[in-house]
């Protein structure tokens, strides 16, 4: 397993909490344990793109025995983390343009009628509760500081969730679960500056303010702000390298 030089340029440590595809509830705590340190040493950079993984070293830095590290490395296979090559074991997915691209387009399609949905059901105190997250976030401006992104990062999760959970559906979240891949978690943090995290606010107060007032139904509802501001970023992206948008 290559564990390359530590760079001084390196991104910012991407916090844990994001989807876990496999459902891991039912398996043993060892492929558990396995499966989450192979996942966050990805996530957070220790295991770059093309770097091979070995259940030997997974075996020894855990202390465990090789086959709860083989089902855990299937596992990260079958979520998309690791790729598996003849001759080479698993090895840390590469993502091409085109594949983040599609990530972004059924991430931004899903996303955009969850916002609608939610802006239909959410009630006063989810709503209220949304404001507050909101004015938090925006409580020290556009500081693109490591420590304010940090910051920003654990209350911009809370917002998205209350938003999906608004939703009400099941089907749609899974959705999204599955879209959300790495290399779009990678990529988000580092895409942050000063415009970008004002454009982030923006769209925050867009989606209260909609959920504040009825909404159409029918072919009209792809004007409502909820359903609109998310496709706009779609066809950012098309032209884009990957990395471009904010969550």
């Amino acid at each position: 397993m290559s564990r390359p030089a530590k760079s001084n340029n390196a991104a910012p440590a991407i916090s844990p909490d994001i989807f876990s595809f496999s459902d891991l509830s039912s398996r043993p705590a060892s492929v558990q344990q396995a499966y989450a340190y192979v996942r966050q040493g990805i996530i957070t950079g220790r295991f770059p793109e093309g770097s091979r993984i070995t259940e030997k070293e997974v075996a020894e830095a855990l202390g465990l025995s090789r086959t709860p590290v083989r089902d855990g490395i299937r596992l990260l296979v079958s979520d998309g983390f690791l790729v598996l090559r003849p001759n080479a074991g698993a090895t840390v997915r590469v993502w091409s343009d085109p594949e983040v691209r599609e990530i972004y387009a059924a991430r931004i399609l899903v996303e955009s009628e969850l916002a609608a949905l939610a802006a239909e059901r959410m009630d006063a105190r989810t709503l209220e509760e949304l404001r507050q997250v909101e004015d938090e976030m925006e409580s020290r401006g556009p500081d693109v500081s490591d420590a304010n992104l940090e910051r920003i990062s654990t209350l911009n999760r809370r917002f998205h969730a209350l938003i999906y959970e608004a939703a009400g559906n099941a089907r749609l979240l899974a959705m999204r679960a599955k879209a959300v891949e790495l290399k779009v978690i990678l990529g988000t943090r580092r895409s942050y500056d000063r415009d970008r995290l004002a454009r982030t606010f923006q769209h925050h107060r867009e989606l209260i303010d909609a959920s504040r007032r009825p909404l159409p139904s029918g072919p009209s509802r792809d004007w409502c702000p909820p359903a609109r501001w998310p496709r706009h970023r779609l066809r950012r992206v098309r032209g884009s390298p990957h990395g471009t948008f904010h969550r």
